[in-house]
């Protein structure tokens, strides 16, 4: 027993003397854990700190040379000339959206907290579909909508913001076929969620890919695949994701397209929703819109978003199409407006003076341009146009039509 007793005694006391040096290199590896982990949250600050005070300090030159170009007055050029300008002003606005880009992923780390509410989600993504129609139109794409009643806490400006990087990743990619944007309910570890999707109909994307999309500063190899810009689009998704504790994923086939979405925790829908009374001057008097562009998609998604509003909205490819119907049908409308982003969209300012003729001389009209410096934008001016830059904002088009 003694013999026994000495053997146990050796043992315990090698076994003490092997957890204690264990201990002590656990020790080792945390402290160099959380030296690394010091030096990398250093890193990111420099990083963070030399790509807001770039950005910042690049803005104010730019902007400055942008008014220099706008400033240039083309009418009185050379053609050859003229072009040159023309693109040295695409290349200014190529760069504007860069430097506001590489702004937004580093204020993302000195943002204030999150303003979290409880929020309609069906409403926000009815808005934005809607907001949406005529941008997903300009890129060729039909976007659609499916929505129930839900409700979840979240900051509705960055739920937003993320939902718009990746509405605009999809329409890039979508090869002009259907955008989807939806809601699904889930149920995630016993507990109900919602999970925001938005769906393309694109080539897919690459599973080697799926797990870098996200990144900071990347963008898929294939040029079909590669947006203008520095791909950073998905990695503010990504970033907003963090700070809302919103879980964003990505499911995707070769071939078959990709799914974007968003996951937040449902929350019951409010015991009292105020109605907040619409006076709005275009729901009210069932507002007569007529609309003209030449491209079907692009006629179609601002006819939509009109009737949205409660107007009465006419489409018509020409304004000699647009003043037929009006003098063969007695159909006179309230206001007109005018998708010149198109250069191929025929307009003749005498057809206007007709149709204004029939209608009213303060009747409302607006043209959506891309060059506002243009001779034919000087004339539209002149003639009583308003002028919209696109792509425009519903709730600016709406203001201007409620205001007559």
């Amino acid at each position: 027993m003694t013999y026994l007793a000495a053997f146990l005694f050796i043992l315990l006391c090698g076994a003490a003397f092997l957890l204690w040096k264990n201990s002590k290199k656990c020790k080792q590896l945390n402290m160099q854990i959380l030296e690394l982990n010091k030096q990398n949250r250093a890193t990111v600050a420099k990083k963070t700190k030399f790509l807001a005070t770039a950005s910042h300090d690049l803005q104010q030159p730019h902007q400055a040379l942008g008014l220099f170009l706008a400033s240039i007055n083309t009418e009185y050029l050379d053609l050859e000339t003229s072009n040159i300008i023309q693109k040295a002003k695409d290349a200014h606005t190529a760069t504007s959206k860069l430097l506001n880009q590489l702004l937004d992923i580093s204020k993302l780390d000195t943002a204030e907290k999150p303003a979290f509410k409880v929020v309609a989600l069906h409403t926000l993504i009815h808005s934005l579909g809607l907001k949406f129609m005529p941008i997903a139109a300009s890129y060729g794409v039909e976007l659609r909508i499916r929505q129930r009643d839900a409700y979840a806490l979240t900051d509705p400006i960055q739920l937003e913001r993320m939902l718009t990087n990746i509405l605009l990743n999809a329409f890039r990619h979508a090869k002009k076929a259907n955008v989807l944007l939806s809601l699904r309910k889930k149920t995630l570890q016993g507990e109900p969620h919602w999970e925001i999707e938005v769906y393309d109909t694109g080539i897919g994307i690459p599973k080697d890919k799926q797990k870098v999309i996200f990144q900071e500063f990347t963008k898929l190899s294939k040029p079909q695949l590669t947006p203008a810009g520095l791909g950073l689009g998905l990695a503010i998704v990504k970033r907003l994701s963090d700070i809302l504790e919103h879980p964003v994923g990505l499911r995707s086939q070769l071939g078959r397209g990709s799914c974007f979405y968003i996951m937040l925790k449902a929350t019951p829908a409010p015991k009292v929703i105020p109605e907040t009374p619409i006076v709005d001057s275009v729901i009210r008097q069932r507002m007569k819109v007529m609309v003209i562009n030449e491209n079907n998609m692009l006629r179609e998604s601002l006819k939509t978003l009109l009737a949205s509003w409660g107007c009465q909205a006419k489409a018509f490819p020409s304004t000699s199409k647009s003043l037929k119907y009006t003098q063969d049908n007695a159909w006179v409308p309230d206001a007109l407006i005018i998708d010149g982003t198109l250069e191929s969209t025929h307009l003749n300012l005498n057809d206007l003076q007709d149709i204004r003729t029939l209608s009213r001389q303060d009747m409302p009209m607006i043209l959506i341009t891309k060059k506002s410096e243009s001779l034919f934008a000087k004339e539209a001016l002149s003639f009583g146009f308003t002028l919209l830059q696109h792509p425009i904002e519903a709730n600016t088009l709406r203001d201007i039509l409620g205001e007559r």
